[in-house]
């Protein structure tokens, strides 16, 4: 009898141990919420760079510096709203209207698991932190600095990877 539930805790704890997926062994910085950065992203083959600043509020604004085809176009999410605009013209919607799966849609996601605290460490050594949560597009997986800035974030099955350089906005 002893036996037989020594093995059944055996199996649980091993059960618990693989689910887990990422393991919470080290010591988590807290990722920043305010931050405004530089990215460049491979997102379906093609390359994009701009900006992206976010807060707390959940403010996010985006906007594409390159390739030259999209250059200028800038997505600002606040309170559910998305605003798109380029030069004079700006359109406003739900910010639902945007495809799940297109860049600042990814990105916004992205940034939405973070400030809900859906990251959760996986790893860390040389000054580099990484984190995994699922989102609805498939695994993200990013990286953060010593100081909690994101450096890196990726969502495989969307075919989207970035890098940004960061500039705090609140310390």
């Amino acid at each position: 009898m002893a036996k037989k539930v020594l093995t059944a805790l055996y199996v649980l704890f091993l059960f618990i141990f693989i689910m887990s997926g990422c393991s919470d062994s080290a010591k988590a910085v807290d990722i920043k919420t305010d931050f405004s950065a530089d990215f460049t992203a491979q997102y379906r083959g093609a390359e994009y760079s701009g900006k992206l600043s976010t807060n707390r509020q959940g403010v996010t604004d985006i906007s594409i510096d390159s390739p030259e085809e999209v250059s200028g176009i800038s997505f600002g999410y606040k309170n559910g709203e998305l605003e798109i605009s380029r030069e004079d013209l700006i359109c406003s919607a739900d910010e639902a209207y945007l495809p799940q799966k297109s860049l600042p849609s990814l990105v916004k996601t992205i940034l939405d698991g973070v400030s809900r605290g859906n990251a959760k460490l996986c790893s860390h050594g040389n000054d580099t932190y990484t984190y995994s949560f699922r989102t609805d597009s498939g695994e993200c997986v990013l990286e953060t600095d010593e100081k909690g800035y994101i450096t890196a974030a990726e969502i495989k099955d969307a075919e989207l990877s970035m890098e940004l350089s960061q500039g705090d906005l609140s310390d």
